[in-house]
């Protein structure tokens, strides 16, 4: 479950980021924002993985049902 905030409040690790952002050089924020991304890109996709194993092994133990 998230929580949500109401306007204008942000998260201390926003802000800590925030803060981080704006001191370092152009290069690294790109650095920075590709790791970011990649990563929210392979949580997304291992979730897509989990859930069609799940898929799967539910539609197997139906198969097995019928079988009986």
């Amino acid at each position: 479950m998230m929580h949500r905030h109401g306007p204008g409040m942000m998260h201390w690790r926003g802000m800590l980021m925030h803060e981080i952002m704006e001191k370092i050089p152009d290069d690294q924020k790109k650095v920075i924002l590709k790791r970011i991304i990649d990563g929210k890109i392979l949580l997304r996709e291992n979730r897509i993985k989990q859930m069609q194993f799940k898929i799967e092994t539910m539609k197997m133990i139906r198969k097995l049902i019928d079988e009986c």
